[in-house]
């Protein structure tokens, strides 16, 4: 489907039916001669990020791969600024991994992207979408003339067959246009665009139907650079998804305001910073310095994170029995920081561990690909859930 400005698309996770140079990393040599592929291409505010993938009998196998840092400045509050910055970084990138894809799925996320499940009587078709607008006018804040809006049918309510449950998505037109152009600009169409929650929930989740599809509550937390997004999850099912600005700017700007540093060594720091020793201990008085000047930010997060744990049990029926998380699962480039996921764990009583989609037996790649991959995991589950998207589930048209 080409897709334009007043039109955009998302999919819901489903089932899986099957078990460089200068500033810029290539991996995944392998050519795809005479045959047109997607690629999924994930535009952050700290990095951007690409794959193209082909399914395989058991999965897929990712033939290429590639990240480059997101020019400075040029997109703000996930709005891209400078849309041809953009437009020639991702060339660059594309070109420096002999990507040659001329279509691509792109995702939006942010505190100004708005989900929420709701009901509506059964209608037909055109009065569905006549309703939409309206319905997302009650729940968001500003004009629906100014947002893109999409909705799914899920299926009949379970409390009465009368009432469907749909899942209502809405973002600012100006975020998903000006992602569209500069992705336009670099010279690829775009067919669709995801939300970067459903994308990760398709890498980590759904291509381990069988593995997470026990009923369990989780909380999927992907630190990006500008905002995290919290998403909480019932064995595969979608619950929520909640936005909060505490990210790795944050961890960054902790870091410089602490140790007095420029924003260069505040993120050499933050890539050297080990979390354990909180837990452990050190006789090196040195070793507690990075650590402690982001500790109260990541406590902070942990609040935010309980807070969004709290609000989805909140909305359960009366008399659903209360159900605590099993497992927290951290993805984005911030899920690095060394010791984080032990920290968590020894903070909020509950495992934590970092998503590595990769681990995964039904993903392949090329051996010096896979090694790349796995180090570059957190921040590449988005991108890949993107790259997937076309061979998992359809694209739904919205409003």
């Amino acid at each position: 489907m080409r897709m334009v400005s007043q039109f955009w698309c998302f999919s819901l996770p489903i089932k899986f039916g099957a078990r460089g140079r200068t500033n810029v990393t290539v991996a995944a040599l392998a050519s795809l001669f005479g045959k047109e592929v997607l690629v999924g291409i994930d535009i952050g505010s700290s990095a951007l990020k690409a794959i193209q993938v082909e399914p395989t009998r058991d999965g897929f196998r990712v033939i290429r791969a590639a990240q480059q840092k997101t020019p400075v400045g040029a997109i703000r509050d996930g709005v891209v600024q400078d849309r041809d910055a953009v437009a020639n970084a991702i060339r660059q990138m594309l070109k420096a991994a002999n990507i040659t894809a001329n279509s691509a799925v792109i995702a939006v996320s942010g505190p100004t992207v708005f989900v929420r499940q709701i009901q509506l009587p059964k209608m037909p078709d055109a009065a569905m979408k006549r309703s939409i607008p309206y319905e997302a006018g009650r729940f968001i804040s500003s004009n629906v003339d100014d947002s893109s809006i999409a909705y799914e049918i899920l299926g009949p309510a379970d409390e009465d067959p009368n009432l469907l449950n749909i899942m209502l998505v809405a973002a600012p037109k100006e975020m998903v246009e000006s992602r569209i152009a500069a992705v336009e600009r670099a010279g690829l169409d775009v067919v669709s665009a995801d939300l970067e929650s459903f994308a990760l929930i398709r890498s980590l989740i759904e291509t381990q139907y069988a593995r997470y599809n026990d009923g369990n509550l989780r909380a999927l937390v992907d630190i990006g650079a500008g905002h995290t997004e919290v998403t909480i999850l019932l064995g595969t099912r979608f619950q929520l998804t909640r936005a909060v600005s505490i990210a790795g700017d944050t961890f960054t700007d902790a870091l410089k305001n602490q140790l007095r540093v420029d924003v260069a060594e505040a993120e050499t720091r933050k890539a050297e910073l080990d979390l354990n020793v909180l837990i452990q201990g050190s006789d090196n008085p040195q070793d507690y310095e990075a650590p402690r000047a982001v500790q109260n930010v990541i406590d902070e997060l942990l609040r935010e994170v309980r807070r969004s744990i709290v609000f989805y049990q909140s909305q359960l029926p009366e008399g659903t029995p209360q159900q605590n998380i099993s497992e927290m699962i951290l993805a984005g480039g911030s899920a690095q920081m060394m010791g984080l996921a032990q920290y968590v764990t020894a903070r909020l009583g509950l495992e934590a561990r970092v998503g590595d989609p990769f681990e995964n037996p039904g993903i392949e790649a090329a051996p010096e690909a896979m090694q790349w991959l796995r180090t570059q995991a957190p921040r590449l589950g988005c991108v890949l859930g993107l790259a997937m998207k076309d061979f998992m589930g359809t694209s739904h048209q919205v409003k």
